[in-house]
């Protein structure tokens, strides 16, 4: 590769992606694929979709007039390509291989936010994906509407780095609380989710099991209450109590409820099995969750994620996979070089600066 290629900021951005770093398995895949690639090898692939979502580009046909760019030619390797040969390649890509590249980045991530245990969160929440029932009939969830669910559970640090730690995709009718046994898998963090996951016989699991949780109870939740904590009224909570929940059916072992006081808006009760927090930390890590919120409106924004390139559930699936690599790419970005802008002015800098020096992106964000 010439040294033009190695120094452009978009390279630089791909280049995290190790492609040699990778299973045998995931090696053997790739060789596959390119046995079957004329032009579009595996690299070239990734390379191209990658940049698409990232670019907001709205389709095939889109991606492929983007190609008259000389700079994209070589920044990708290619000098043209067929919307058709583009919607056989995203349906052929395996979702394993993009798994295993996707757990990669995230182990650099990983190392990079090194943080105590205590002070790691993951948020737990879903987003849906409406689509045709005509155009992805597989998909079909209503009787006019077919669509996805998309399942994550976010990491979240004190710092204010967010990355995506794992997720699943589903059709749109599964029910979200089916996936707490899927994310809750480390006892050294808090796991913290709405109300839509509220399960007793989960909750008590998560307890005996060792796992902490922050959630929000439902408003005809029954609660018995056994003892009651002192407050500061000052501090905007209503109340700490000892509570069980649920009816003579079931009823819970003994967990703490926090009632908030919000203005203009009703009351907010969270149940949680930390004990060791004031009322007022509680509080503070119940709406920490809000960060799960702006991170699927951030990939529906400024990504391509809302409009899918393929109709095949392989293709959806390859598409949104990519998504979070396109993520963890520009968060590593963010990371190595100590950045302490939004990921959103970062990735406006990366758009209008892919073709210049990296050292000209970095310029931009050094002090005067």
């Amino acid at each position: 590769m010439d040294k033009y290629k190695t120094k452009m900021t978009i390279n630089k951005w791909f280049s995290y992606i190790n492609l040699e770093q990778l299973s045998f398995n995931s090696r053997q895949a790739i060789k596959n694929f390119n046995r079957y690639a004329k032009k579009l090898t595996f690299d070239k692939t990734i390379r191209l979709f990658l940049y698409a979502i990232n670019d907001e580009t709205e389709s095939l046909r889109h991606l492929d007039q983007q190609l008259v760019n000389p700079h994209l030619k070589k920044a990708i390797g290619i000098d043209s390509i067929s919307y058709s040969q583009l919607s056989r390649a995203i349906k052929a890509l395996e979702p394993s291989v993009l798994m295993e590249i996707f757990t990669h980045l995230l182990s650099f991530v990983h190392k990079k936010t090194a943080v105590k245990s205590k002070e790691k969160l993951y948020l737990i929440d879903s987003s849906t994906f409406s689509f045709s029932q005509t155009s992805y009939p597989w998909a079909r969830f209503r009787s006019t509407k077919s669509g996805i669910k998309l399942h994550l559970k976010l990491c979240f640090m004190n710092e204010g780095w967010v990355h995506p730690e794992e997720f699943k995709l589903s059709h749109a009718s599964e029910h979200d609380h089916d996936y707490l046994d899927v994310f809750v898998n480390n006892t050294l963090a808090t796991y913290v989710f709405d109300r839509g996951y509220l399960d007793f016989a989960q909750f008590d699991q998560m307890k005996w099991d060792g796992y902490f949780f922050v959630s929000r109870i439902k408003k005809n939740t029954v609660v018995h209450v056994q003892a009651h904590q002192k407050v500061s009224k000052k501090s905007g909570v209503i109340s700490d109590q000892l509570v069980q929940l649920g009816s003579t059916t079931y009823l819970t072992s003994l967990f703490r409820l926090v009632t908030i006081e919000r203005k203009n808006q009703s009351n907010l009760r969270i149940i949680t099995n930390r004990f060791d927090l004031s009322a007022e930390e509680i509080g503070e890590v119940y709406q920490s969750r809000w960060q799960i919120e702006l991170f699927f409106k951030h990939i529906k924004q400024h990504m391509t994620i809302k409009t899918f390139f393929s109709k095949s559930e392989k293709g959806v699936e390859n598409q949104v996979i990519l998504a979070m690599i396109t993520y963890l790419l520009t968060l590593l970005v963010k990371l190595e070089l100590g950045l302490k802008q939004t990921l959103f002015q970062i990735l406006r800098h990366l758009r209008a600066l892919y073709y210049e020096s990296f050292d000209i992106f970095k310029e931009i964000f050094e002090p005067d």
